[in-house]
């Protein structure tokens, strides 16, 4: 990087989690009032995969809702665009977290080895990944907002992973429509209840079956 950095990138990655609700840290009530604070309902989490570069030179951050494999996979598919656009060598430097030793994860990797070199961090050294303090000044200017919906919530995350500075910062909003919609789970389009013939593993015993004979 100090010989020639116009040839290499050194992006320091990592992931994050924000939760719809609001968290209560400091507040004025009166004595004797319990305080209450407003909730947008059942609480939502969303998962942002993100990295700062080592001089300053861009970031890309890939907003999701689950930390896996599949939402690594478009943090590397964007940081992939960036080398084309960009020409230069990236050196990434990861933690070790499950979504970035799973076999899926080093399969991809593999397979970017042509310009694409990962350095990974020592165990349990948040203190060396620069991308940690950015966290923490995004989760101090949204913990306390309550957004009036999802998309509200999502947009407004957004401009705020726009705000941390930079030369360059591409937002990459991956979220599904189906966690838009308010739902837990990616649905199976499955009629709610139990399927029509659906059988037991073990027979279930009928009632009464299984009561104390009479004395």
């Amino acid at each position: 990087m100090r010989v020639a950095p116009e040839r290499y990138e050194l992006p320091y990655e990592d992931e994050t989690h924000l939760d719809t609700n609001p968290a209560l840290s400091r507040v004025w009530h009166r004595v004797g009032t319990q305080p209450t604070v407003p909730a947008a309902g059942t609480n939502r989490r969303l998962t942002v995969f993100g990295s700062v570069e080592a001089l300053g030179r861009g970031r890309i951050e890939v907003l999701g809702v689950r930390q896996d494999s599949v939402g690594f996979a478009r943090y590397l598919a964007a940081l992939e665009e960036r080398h084309h656009a960009t020409g230069r060598q990236i050196i990434l430097v990861l933690d070790n977290g499950s979504c970035h030793v799973s076999k899926v994860t080093r399969a991809a990797l593999a397979e970017h080895a042509a310009w694409l070199e990962v350095i990974p961090l020592a165990r349990y050294s948040p203190h060396l990944n620069p991308k940690e303090r950015e966290w923490r000044i995004l989760k101090r200017d949204h913990r306390g907002h309550l957004a009036g919906s999802l998309r509200a919530f999502v947009d407004t995350v957004a401009a705020g992973l726009a705000g941390l500075g930079g030369e360059r910062c591409e937002v990459i909003d991956a979220v599904p429509q189906w966690w838009l919609d308010g739902h837990r789970k990616e649905p199976t389009g499955r009629r709610p209840g139990r399927p029509v013939g659906a059988k037991d593993a073990r027979p279930r015993t009928p009632r009464g079956k299984n009561l104390p004979a009479d004395t």
